[in-house]
């Protein structure tokens, strides 16, 4: 079959990113004729979409829908509404099954598959097994699991499937779509070292996405990957799209010596989690290539922090601190929530002095992000927002939501003027 494999249109707002789902997809897809097309690489996307479609005239068209909005309250894009654009292109010139898959799609399955009668079939979490089998079972899908389809009006889920071995399963293919593409983009191409997340952020969807537990890969098979990129594309930029690199510890410091052992020559950027910084681990990921540390906190107040799932406390946030702001050679960005669950004026005016502090200390090597609290489905955060009246249960939050703390919306407020201010 000639297969068709779509990244769904972002808007042309952020850079654009290699598509490691669909390169993982079309590594498997050995016994089909496939193309992948990234359309935010595209300055004409949507006609760039109509042009492939005639001349590849495909019999299966996969869209990745990796993110639903930008998730960023002062200028929210909405996705979603972009691949509705998709469809009305591929709809109006091929008779192709759709199906769609991504992190966007399985976070909101059912509402898009009622929403959008247009789509076949819909993969839900991970596509590596399913997209292929699939594939094989077009006309008997309920023999697949973790599929969405239709039967006589009626949508259907086959199950629940089994989660992807990663030292089973190919490298990603990138011969399908150009890394040079990509090259004068900073961290767009990914490189995974696991999947799953044992933390209990209640925000945060990575636990029902990946999953609860670790799966890490092989180490070598890790650095093997990064070889690959340097010595076959050229590259010598990457970014690890791990939700924590540094968690477990011991399989970053297994990463970090192996890249440092075989002497390749890289920069690259990852999450951290502030608990497992010590100045030891800081140089040796520094020396690995590291020059982008992101750290994630989110609060600034002890009961800040433990509303939020985080394992950390205040504590850790000023240690991690001080023994960055003491070592050259990386960036550092922080992120945090204008306006949490049990936030105070306190912890507000706690965080704007160590943001100033900050700025002084370590002047352009740090960077802030102040972001609002989308209430996402299958979190902690959904049944806060539900006990405090921002939603309602059962609420379809295929649209944006925002939690904001409602004893100091002010605060939230505030921020939105400032950032406002600092933009123009």
């Amino acid at each position: 079959m000639k297969v068709l494999l779509v990244q769904s249109y972002l808007g042309g707002s952020e850079p654009p990113i290699y598509p490691l789902g669909l390169s993982c997809i079309s590594s498997l897809l050995y016994e089909h004729e496939v193309k992948v097309f990234d359309t935010n690489i595209s300055e004409n996307p949507f006609k760039d979409i109509q042009d492939i479609v005639i001349e590849f005239s495909p019999d299966i068209i996969g869209i990745s829908l990796r993110n639903i909005d930008s998730t960023n309250k002062r200028r929210v894009v909405f996705y979603y509404d972009y691949l509705k654009k998709t469809l009305d292109v591929v709809k109006a010139l091929s008779n192709a099954k759709i199906i769609i898959g991504g992190s966007g799609f399985s976070m909101f399955a059912k509402e898009i598959m009622k929403d959008e009668p247009r789509i076949d079939f819909g993969i839900f979490l991970e596509g590596e097994i399913t997209f292929p089998k699939l594939l094989q079972n077009l006309n008997r899908p309920e023999k697949v699991k973790s599929v969405f389809y239709r039967r006589e009006g009626e949508i259907i889920f086959s199950g629940p499937g089994g989660q992807v071995d990663l030292n089973t399963v190919s490298f990603p293919d990138r011969n399908l779509i150009p890394l040079s593409n990509y090259k004068s983009y900073r961290d767009a191409i990914g490189i995974e070292t696991k999947r799953g997340c044992i933390l209990d952020c209640i925000y945060c969807i990575y636990g029902f996405l990946n999953g609860k537990e670790l799966r890490s890969r092989d180490p070598i098979r890790v650095v093997d990957e990064i070889e690959t990129l340097v010595k076959n594309y050229g590259f010598e930029r990457f970014t690890f799209v791990d939700s924590v690199f540094n968690i477990p510890k011991k399989h970053a410091e297994m990463i970090c010596n192996e890249i440092i052992g075989r002497g390749i020559k890289v920069s690259w950027s990852a999450w951290f989690n502030e608990k497992e910084l010590s100045r030891d681990f800081v140089e040796l990921v520094r020396d690995a290539g590291c020059d982008n540390i992101i750290l994630s906190p989110d609060g600034f107040s002890e009961i800040v922090l433990k509303r939020l799932g985080k394992n950390i406390t205040k504590k850790d946030i000023i240690k991690s601190y001080n023994i960055l702001k003491g070592l050259d050679g990386f960036e550092v960005g922080y992120n945090f929530f204008k306006n949490p669950p049990s936030q105070s004026f306190l912890a507000f005016i706690s965080l704007i002095i160590f943001y100033i502090k900050a700025k002084l200390q370590m002047k352009g090597r740090v960077h802030f992000e102040f972001n609002s609290l989308r209430i996402e489905p299958h979190t902690r955060l959904y049944r806060i927002a539900i006990e405090e009246g921002f939603v309602k249960e059962g609420a379809n939050l295929l649209y944006p939501n925002y939690y904001t703390n409602p004893r100091t919306r002010y605060i939230e407020k505030f921020f939105n003027a400032l950032l406002k201010l600092k933009k123009k």
